[in-house]
């Protein structure tokens, strides 16, 4: 039986070297992830990694040597070798996987779309004048099936048009007719697709979250938080003036029920007494009853629009203050 003959393929020094180095560095960053560079123009680039410098080290590896290093890595690291298509890069950061892919996110710059690529969201124009002079534009806008005319001596579109939907494959004249009008409905930057730290992997679905609306829900849940907190009497240094305040009402409130005598609040006691004996020599006498002084309800009111205003005021103490 002959015997099976193995072929090795040899390494290169410098890829062995390359893939070392970059194994060293991955175990000594906090944050380690993959981005997609595609169709980022070599300037622009330049310039993201310029605005990055201090938060960010971009190195640009060939994918092979990337997926390798990554392989090499710590089992928890491995899986981002999977992010790796395409045309991609590695960073390194000191910052979160959040505080990174926001960063990458508000580094992005608007550029022209291609023809043949699909529309990142709905392109619109809306209607109204545009900055361009009387001439051949009118007909390019409307071969690109923009209604266009002349008004004034002015350009003008007639009415708000979607010249292509999310998703849509944007034809060539469209495609022109944008970059003519500087409309530019791509943002072009570094696209984190996955990212690691502390043991865990981030996919881009993970990073992406709504931060103005996530702040709006916690603030909705602490104002319901607070104002449970008031109505079942649990105490913290937010919720106790507007507690104290609820039970002074309350307790004014039974006062003029039970008619006990305070100093305090004999005015409003005996404005009721007068009141209630003013509705009785009315029945009396066959009168229609007239309505009790306002001051009788005046503590109630007052009290109650105070707590009102103290409970909005404290609103903003949030759920740390409720159970911190």
């Amino acid at each position: 039986m002959a015997g099976q003959i193995r072929h090795t393929t040899h390494i290169p020094e410098w890829k062995v070297k390359e893939v070392d180095e970059l194994v060293d560095k991955i175990s000594k960053s906090r944050v380690v992830g993959v981005v997609g560079l595609r169709e980022i123009p070599a300037d622009n680039l330049q310039k993201m990694r310029g605005d990055l410098r201090g938060n960010v080290e971009i190195r640009m590896v060939r994918n092979t040597i990337a997926r390798r290093a990554l392989e090499a890595s710590p089992v928890q690291i491995k899986p981002l070798a999977d992010f790796i298509e395409d045309q991609t890069a590695l960073i390194f950061s000191d910052l979160n996987p959040f505080k990174l892919n926001s960063m990458l996110e508000k580094g992005k710059q608007p550029m022209p779309i291609k023809a043949g690529t699909r529309a990142p969201k709905d392109i619109v124009i809306e209607a109204g004048e545009t900055s361009f002079s009387p001439g051949p534009m009118v007909g390019k806008l409307q071969a690109a099936g923009i209604p266009a005319a002349i008004k004034g001596g002015k350009v003008v579109i007639n009415q708000k048009i979607t010249l292509a939907k999310e998703g849509e494959v944007v034809p060539a004249k469209t495609a022109e007719i944008l970059k003519t009008m500087e409309i530019f409905p791509r943002n072009v930057g570094l696209e984190l697709r996955g990212a690691y730290e502390g043991g865990l992997i981030f996919s881009s679905k993970d990073l992406a979250i709504d931060v103005e609306g996530q702040v709006a829900r916690i603030s909705e849940a602490s104002a319901k938080a607070f104002s449970f907190a008031v109505e079942i009497g649990y105490p913290t240094p937010a919720t106790i003036g507007p507690m104290l305040q609820k039970a002074q009402t309350k307790a004014r409130a039974l006062v003029l029920d039970a008619g006990m005598i305070i100093p305090s609040m004999m005015e409003f006691i005996l404005a009721k007494a007068a009141a209630n004996a003013s509705a009785i020599a009315g029945l009396a006498s066959g009168q229609k009853a007239q309505a009790a002084p306002a001051a009788t309800a005046a503590p109630a009111a007052e009290e109650k629009q105070e707590e009102k205003k103290e409970e909005e005021g404290d609103t903003a103490a949030g759920l740390g203050a409720l159970f911190g």
